[in-house]
């Protein structure tokens, strides 16, 4: 809201931060979040924080088996040292992997998680426009 010259609307929960600083790159400038989450399809499937990357544990589908299924264990990665992530370090810093695992739980409480059945607290219908029409349309 700030970058288009105008505040964010004060009548819901917003998890927006300013990152004005970050997108002009300027000198010193640092993420206003602890830490960012990936999500596919509604399932939580990483958490970075610093120069830190855990792939939360999950279960998922075996292709062209019906109803089987495969226990993926967390990975975590150090981004700093390995950017293509390919050394797992997770038995190396369960410290780690414990707090990207708190911060992980945060998450689905706030924003949920379809492969926990976590509803998430602050989940908002997708918008709606009925009869909607083209702007360009005369």
């Amino acid at each position: 809201a700030r970058l288009a010259g105008t505040s964010a609307p004060d009548d819901r929960i917003s998890d927006g931060k300013d990152i004005g600083p970050l997108l002009r790159g300027l000198p010193g400038a640092k993420s206003p979040h602890d830490a960012f989450y990936y999500y596919f399809r509604g399932h939580l499937q990483c958490v970075r924080s610093g120069k830190w990357k855990l792939h939360v544990a999950r279960r998922e589908p075996i292709r062209n088996q019906r109803g089987q299924f495969r226990d993926i264990p967390a990975r975590l990665f150090n981004l700093e040292t390995d950017i293509g992530e390919s050394n797992d370090v997770a038995n190396d810093h369960p410290d780690v992997v414990a707090k990207l695992n708190a911060l992980a739980d945060k998450a689905r409480q706030d924003l949920g998680d379809d492969a926990t059945n976590t509803p998430g607290k602050n989940v908002r219908e997708p918008g709606f426009v009925k009869d909607a029409t083209p702007l360009t349309r005369k």
